[in-house]
This record gives C-alpha cells, sequence and structure tokens, in this order.
C-alpha cells in the first residue's frame, strides 16, 4: 500500500531535487502552454487510437493503481471463501439453491461476506456466469475446461488492451514533447533581429528546451510505471481466474469441496500463498 506513494516520492524528490541542487530554480520548469500541448496532444492520441471499452478499463485501472487496490492475498482468500461456500450449498441443498445467489449477487447473503470480490467485476462475472453453465447441466462432451481456459484467454486479452494503449502513448511522448520545443525555437526565432535581448533570448530558448524534458519525464517516470504496473495486476488476475477455473472444473467431475479448495490453493502464486491453516 505505501510502496506506490514512496516511489512517487522518491521520483519527485529525485528529479526535482536534483535540478535544484544543480542550481535550478523550480519556475524555469513551470511552463502551462507547453504542458497544455503535451499531455492534451498525448490525451487526443489516447482517445482517437483506442476504442471506448478501453477508456472505461483505463479509468478502472487508475482507479486500483492510485488507490493501492491490486490483487491481494485477501482477494486469493475471499475468492477461495466464496467459491466453497457456493459448492457446499450446492451440495447440501441442490443446484437451484445457488441459483438466487447467482441471479442477484449484489442481495445475496453469501456474496456480501467477499466485499473484495464483490468490487472485481471481471472475477464476479466469471464465477457467476461459470456456476450458472454448470446448473444448465452441460453434457459431458463439453469440456468445461477448455471453455474456461478460453473465457480466460479472452478477458486477459481485453485487459491488456490498456497497457498497449498506455504503452504507445509512453512511446510517442518524447516526440509530443518535441513538438512542444519546436514551438518554442520558433517563438524564440520572433526574438532575433534588431536590438536582440539576449537574455530574453536565452530563457526562450530553456523554454523550448524544457518541452522536450517534459516529454521524456511523462514517458519513462509517469506513464511506464503504470504500464508496468497494471501488466503485473492482469498476471495476478489471470492467476486469479486459473485459480477460480481449477476449483470449477474439480467441483463438476464430482470432487469434495474440501479437494476442490486444495486444488485451487495450489494454483496461488508464492507471493500470495495461503497457508491451510488460514482456509479453516
Amino acid at each position: 500500500m505505501f510502496a506506490k506513494p514512496f516511489g512517487i516520492l522518491v521520483i519527485a524528490l529525485s528529479f526535482f531535487g536534483g535540478f535544484i541542487l544543480m542550481g535550478g530554480s523550480l519556475s524555469a520548469l513551470w511552463h502551462p502552454s507547453e504542458l497544455l500541448v503535451i499531455l492534451g496532444i498525448s490525451l487526443g492520441a489516447f482517445l482517437a487510437s483506442t476504442p471506448v471499452y478501453v477508456w472505461a478499463r483505463t479509468l478502472f485501472f487508475l482507479g486500483r493503481y492510485f488507490s493501492g487496490e491490486r490483487v491481494t492475498k485477501q482477494l486469493y482468500r475471499e475468492t477461495l471463501g466464496l467459491l466453497e461456500d457456493l459448492a457446499r450449498l450446492s451440495r447440501s441443498s441442490g443446484v437451484l439453491a445457488v441459483e438466487k445467489h447467482i441471479m442477484n449477487p449484489d442481495d445475496s447473503p453469501i456474496f456480501a461476506e467477499y466485499p473484495r470480490v464483490l468490487k472485481h467485476p471481471d472475477l464476479k462475472k466469471f464465477i457467476i456466469d461459470n456456476f450458472n453453465y454448470l446448473m444448465l447441466n452441460p453434457p459431458a462432451t463439453q469440456s468445461f475446461g477448455a471453455h474456461m481456459e478460453n473465457q480466460i484467454y479472452s478477458i486477459s486479452q481485453s485487459m491488456m488492451e490498456v497497457p498497449k494503449a498506455a504503452g504507445k502513448v509512453a512511446d510517442w511522448l518524447p516526440g509530443f514533447g518535441i513538438v512542444a520545443a519546436v514551438m518554442g525555437v520558433i517563438l524564440t526565432m520572433e526574438l532575433l533581429g534588431g536590438d536582440m535581448d539576449v537574455a530574453k533570448i536565452g530563457t526562450a530558448i530553456g523554454a523550448a528546451l524544457v518541452g522536450t524534458l517534459t516529454g521524456v519525464f511523462f514517458a519513462f517516470a509517469v506513464v511506464a510505471p503504470f504500464v508496468h504496473a497494471v501488466e503485473v495486476m492482469i498476471r495476478q488476475d489471470r492467476t486469479l481466474f486459473e485459480m477460480a477455473a481449477a476449483f470449477l472444473e474439480a467441483y463438476s467431475n464430482g470432487v469434495s469441496p474440501n479437494l476442490a479448495i486444495e486444488i485451487g490453493r495450489q494454483i496461488v502464486p508464492p507471493e500470495f500463498a495461503i497457508p491451510r491453516e488460514e482456509e479453516e
């Protein structure tokens, strides 16, 4: 939770503190017009190159990024707990007893015990869709495991559109910085001739160079870390889906909920390993 704010603080102190130690004045870096050019073009390029659903997914991942709400051990634990409760209810009262919880998860007392799953729309949909699939009593010829694998691939590919698009913006930002810098050089050219004010020309050239600096800084110190963080979240999300799929496939083959939990637990990556005693 504290890693991201600490990382941002280190970036800011290194950038601005280093500039001050070099003898620079922070006011020399403040050029709102260049920020408008660089960030405005970047946003426009992102919007023009991506469909609307990628905009929505990007906002979703931005929320997770800045809130620190990433995949955690607790989310893995809650996912296994929800699957176990639904499986035990199905075994004790029949699959129809699960239907009311699947049809209205937001009003379900079972889902209410697992708020992190409810706040993860893709995971919630995956669990609901596949329990609903099982309630339809599919024929044995249908491969449930392959069906879920195809879903996970489709979900992952949809998620990956966010870091792909944001990564493109990171690649473009230095170029947009050059655009702002060239604009500054054009304005500097207007100062040449006649009684030239050398100090004013020097300030104008410095302002133009800030455009290049700004583009490079936002590309590698702002957007690139976000892209990598989202890629990590997607990898962890994929493992979360694979864990749920392993549980559901085992359950569909008639194994006990306890064994299904063990099968799912073994899919959890080492950094989120759930000790067996925590499942009891």
